[in-house]
């Protein structure tokens, strides 16, 4: 296949990675900084489920030289997604899929909103990868699981004929009945860590390991299970399932943390009000109360503010 991958970070270059070394064509749209250490060193991936390897993939900064593909996975972050958006329609094939590979709820819609539900797949992905350096991703922990589905409707032959494709590569992938359902099945989770662990500055072994704030973390997911289920999808089975891997990850892996923490943290524009924030506008319309998020989300409101400004490091005694 011809793939090409929008926004080439920590995710999107361990796709294009592992793609590539199987044999696809991989183009990656990258920042000028990355492209660069690409084309002079290749890309680099140190995996703990695939060992380390170089793997020979084209790389630009240039939307427009992306030509047109068979697939493109977008794994940029919710900020920069609309123009992602508007750079896949220029970059499919006119037969091709587009991924989503998003946090939150809303990317699947915005991204049929640009190039048509039939060309949109819902995509949601559990790993731990990191753009080491420009040329340089890290996959840290030795698992991923990459989930696809239609914006609407069951698999399709054309989805499963993918899903066999992307597994022949080395990805490990599941498809869902339901795009929304795969989507809240990792939001429930996903919207309470990312706002307690940035609120706090935490890890999940602080969150495990202090009662009130394992309080706290009970209590959003009690809240994004209602709101989930005022949405039309039942997900306390993913919830406990989920719940039950992360209590076995707090002793294994104490110190997983959030990508909304650790953007926070360095500076960086987060995704607050695609995953905190939303949770709140959409608990307020479907009239379930949401008390728990609305706190953490002025809290988080004020500490982004101030770490992307020199006055957030004026400390109170």
């Amino acid at each position: 296949m011809k793939i090409a991958i929008v926004g080439a970070g920590g995710v999107g270059g361990f796709l294009g990675a592992v793609l590539a070394r199987a044999g696809h064509s991989v183009t990656l749209l990258a920042r000028p900084a990355h492209v660069a250490a690409i084309k002079e060193r290749g890309l680099q991936l140190e995996s703990r489920q695939f060992g380390n390897f170089t793997a020979s993939v084209a790389a630009t900064d240039e939307a427009a030289r992306l030509g047109r593909n068979d697939l493109v996975f977008i794994t940029v972050k919710m900020y920069d997604f609309q123009e992602a958006c508007r750079t896949a329609e220029t970059a499919l094939a006119e037969d091709g899929f587009a991924v989503t590979i998003q946090n939150g709820l809303d990317a699947t819609d915005m991204l049929a909103s640009t190039i048509g539900a039939q060309r949109t797949l819902t995509g949601t992905i559990a790993i731990e990868a990191t753009l080491e350096r420009p040329g340089l991703v890290t996959h840290t922990t030795p698992l991923h699981i990459l989930t696809l589905a239609h914006a609407s409707g069951a698999p399709s032959e054309r989805l499963v004929q993918l899903q066999t494709a992307l597994a022949d590569a080395g990805l490990n992938v599941q498809l869902a009945e339901s795009g929304r359902r795969a989507l809240w099945d990792k939001a429930c989770v996903l919207i309470p860590f990312a706002s307690l662990t940035a609120a706090g500055d935490c890890t999940l072994g602080d969150i495990y390991g202090i009662p009130a704030l394992k309080l706290v973390w009970s209590a959003l997911c009690d809240e994004a299970t209602a709101v989930a289920q005022a949405d039309g999808y039942d997900v306390r089975a993913t919830l406990d399932a989920m719940l039950a891997r992360f209590a076995g990850m707090a002793s294994t892996a104490p110190g997983f943390t959030s990508s909304m923490n650790r953007d926070i943290r360095t500076g960086r524009r987060s995704e607050l009000e695609w995953l905190t924030g939303k949770m709140i506008r959409l608990g307020a319309e479907k009239g379930v109360p949401v008390p728990e998020h609305a706190a953490l989300y002025g809290l988080l409101t004020l500490k982004e503010a101030r770490s992307r400004t020199s006055d957030g490091k004026t400390a109170i005694a």
